[in-house]
């Protein structure tokens, strides 16, 4: 059966039931292990190898999509939300029963920890892409069409976990469709942060083989934002006016950084998480603007720890 948003009621589902999970098991042969262990609590590591299976990513249909297009130079995607990014994997020799895992990560160091989720606004249970879909599944930036992709949550990032079988005779990859529901500008979310996908190869005993990575911006105009980073990238000696400070000057903030104690009693879930919204996306906007990440960021988490 087929939800509003285009994803079936399987791969919408985080849990599965006894039924579905014995099918399950049939059709990849093994019982999945992985998506029952926890994860190490670790950085993600980013770093890609092809391993002795040779695993590699490519893109497909480079040149029929309006809703995404890729650079060259950057070795970036940059789509439109909730548009499909069709991707082909490929491993030697092509082997059945094992498995992909996807994870949308921060590309900067500084954010490596920092689990990756959609913003208060993508996740507001009224819109028809979180119709009829667990709470824990709207979380996830990514899905995957696949119709046993599992969704998982270990030490608060998020991955989702698809079986691969080997390709159909003819074909040397097995192609996988993904689907991205929230936008790297989102204050509340990624918050104009650059972020990358890593596909890992893994057994049935979760020992990654093979790793690789892409790039991707989720973005409202693909071609225009594309246009920009490869310009910011070709021309690096053009930088950005800095303001100067004089000797034994400190430059005062722009904003009120007093901390008020607000304790308010509000009726009504929905109007709940409008207030937590409202409140991040202000101080957020204002920490941007004043170049007081640091400042502003314990106050922030406070905020998303709050968000049911």
């Amino acid at each position: 059966m087929t939800s509003t948003n285009g994803f079936s009621d399987s791969q919408e589902s985080d849990l599965l039931g006894e039924e579905e999970y014995k099918t399950l098991v049939k059709d990849i042969g093994f019982v999945p292990t992985p998506w029952i262990q926890k994860l190490d609590p670790a950085i993600p590591i980013k770093e890609e190898f092809p391993g002795r299976y040779n695993f590699q990513v490519s893109l497909g249909n480079l040149d029929s999509s309006k809703n995404w297009v890729y650079s060259q130079v950057l070795k970036k995607v940059f789509i439109n939300m909730e548009e499909t990014l069709p991707l082909r994997f490929k491993w030697e020799p092509p082997e059945d029963g094992l498995l992909l895992r996807t994870a949308m990560v921060f590309s900067l160091d500084q954010y490596a920890s920092d689990p990756v989720r959609r913003c208060h606004n993508h996740m507001a249970p009224n819109i028809p892409s979180n119709r009829d879909v667990l709470p824990r599944v709207i979380k996830h930036v990514v899905r995957c069409t696949h119709h046993l992709t599992l969704y998982e949550e270990r030490n608060e990032h998020l991955s989702i976990v698809t079986p691969l079988n080997r390709p159909q005779p003819g074909s040397q990859y097995v192609p996988v469709c993904f689907k991205f529901l929230c936008k790297n500008s989102c204050p509340s979310g990624m918050n104009r942060r650059p972020t990358e996908l890593i596909f890992t190869l893994e057994d049935s005993n979760r020992r990654i083989l093979g790793r690789q990575r892409l790039p991707v911006r989720i973005c409202s105009c693909p071609k225009r934002d594309k246009k920009k980073e490869e310009a910011e990238v070709s021309q690096p000696d053009v930088k950005k006016r800095k303001v100067c400070i004089p000797a034994g000057k400190k430059m005062m903030p722009s904003c009120d950084t007093h901390i008020y104690n607000a304790q308010l009693n509000i009726v009504g879930k929905e109007n709940y998480l409008a207030v937590l919204k409202y409140a991040y996306d202000i101080m957020a906007g204002q920490a941007i603007r004043t170049g007081q990440l640091d400042f502003f960021k314990p106050y922030l988490d406070n905020i998303l720890r709050k968000t049911p």
